[in-house]
């Protein structure tokens, strides 16, 4: 039975992630296959079989993170006919180890090994034969620029190989500490340049810079939740609805917010329609008792959509107060799942920016969004999105009507 390991990508790493598996539990599987997707802590690697077999048990869920070191695929080998070996004569094994000795010998009398791109000689050197735990890729690529894979197992002191391991190796010896560096940054190959001297940092940016190179930016597990909700939101059927309203007594009302103001009226109005209080499930569709509302905030590079929770009965200055720990959180990053949850509605204001209109994507299973624009001329822009599984057209003007009556009647909530 042979065990493939959680594999070490870098110094640095204690345990990967299992992103996909290739190969099914009962597949033939042959040495050099790509059996699974690992991530590391700086990128997503191939995973390869050193062995024939058929697979036995595939240990580790995808989405799962395991040790390094530790099992995550068995394999079932023919132990019998992979431990099948040939007597070697006592001569024969004499003459090899003399010509190990003197490929050892003339290694160390060079000053740096010669890695320039080599032709696939026919017959491979004794001592990397005797270097199994090798990617078929790997020992391509080692191949190709004469590295030794005594020296490179030497130096790596791992027991697996792969292709990666081979090009660390290269860079190593080929390239500057700070080149390295931009080499990771950019996710840079070094069979784009002349391994025939040593490369510096200059090199590698005049290269960035000549071919127009885009620097890459891993997608945090933030981002990837706004882009799961933000495709979830995309693919629901909705309608617009454009309006505006009387921001008379906003702008008279500049002790708190023009967004707390505008929760405080929606949450109002949300008590009347019950729709907008709703979510929709698989087999029915549950009304909420209170009014909820998710709020856009956001920085330069991150949004969050943190929740103002039973906002029908808080008064404006709590609501104000709400979200101005929100704002707090948003400089710290310091939100809570807790924070993002319960809402049915949501708010994006987008006025403050001077953005006269724009439509807004629902959050989640919220059953509509306004996005406020800018006040011009004393009216302000009110543009709905509605989830028409919900809402219909008619009870969406109605919940506008009520709005934009609100907004002149303002004046009588409690502050």
């Amino acid at each position: 039975m042979y065990e493939i390991v959680m594999p070490q990508l870098s110094d640095s790493m204690d345990e990967g992630k299992l992103i996909a598996w290739k190969v099914n539990v009962g597949q033939e599987v042959k040495s050099g296959d790509v059996i699974a997707e690992v991530e590391s802590d700086k990128a997503i690697m191939e995973v390869e079989t050193f062995k024939d077999g058929v697979v036995k048990e595939l240990l580790v869920k995808e989405g799962e993170e395991a040790k390094v070191g530790s099992v995550i695929a068995r394999i079932e080998t023919d132990e019998k006919s992979s431990e099948k070996q040939v007597k070697i004569p006592q001569e024969v094994k004499k003459e090899k180890e003399k010509e190990k000795q003197e490929e050892t010998q003339e290694i160390q009398a060079k000053p740096e090994l010669d890695m320039r791109p080599k032709k696939a000689q026919s017959v491979k050197k004794q001592s990397d034969e005797t270097v199994k735990n090798i990617s078929p890729k790997a020992r391509a690529k080692a191949a190709q620029y004469g590295i030794e894979l005594q020296t490179l197992t030497q130096h790596t002191a791992k027991t697996q190989l792969h292709t990666q391991d081979v090009e660390a190796y290269m860079q190593e010896h080929y390239f500057t500490p700070k080149a390295q560096q931009l080499l990771k940054t950019y996710k840079l190959q070094t069979s784009l340049f002349s391994l025939d001297h040593k490369i510096d940092a200059t090199e590698v940016q005049e290269y960035i810079d000549r071919h127009e190179i885009p620097l890459p930016h891993a997608i945090s597990s933030l981002q990837k939740a706004i882009i799961n909700n933000v495709t979830l939101s995309a693919q629901k059927p909705v309608f617009h609805m454009y309006e505006h309203g009387d921001a008379t007594l906003l702008e008279q009302n500049r002790q708190y917010s023009i967004t707390a103001w505008l929760i405080k009226i929606f949450a109002t109005v949300m008590m009347r329609h019950e729709t907008f209080r709703s979510r929709l499930y698989d087999e029915s569709i549950a009304v909420y008792p209170n009014a909820s509302i998710a709020v856009a905030v956001a920085d330069a590079k991150e949004l969050y959509m943190p929740v103002v929770k039973n906002a029908n009965k808080l008064s404006i200055k709590e609501i104000d107060a709400v979200l101005k720990s929100f704002k707090s959180k948003l400089q710290t990053k310091n939100f809570r799942s807790q924070d993002m949850q319960g809402s049915t509605f949501g708010l994006s204001n987008l006025g403050m920016l001077g953005v006269e209109r724009f439509d807004a994507m629902i959050n989640k299973e919220d059953s509509a969004i306004m996005a406020v624009g800018a006040i011009n001329e004393g009216k302000i822009s009110l543009t709905l999105t509605a989830d028409h599984r919900l809402i219909n057209g008619y009870e969406a003007a109605l919940f506008m009507g009520d709005v934009k009556k609100e907004l002149l009647n303002s004046l009588c909530y409690q502050i």
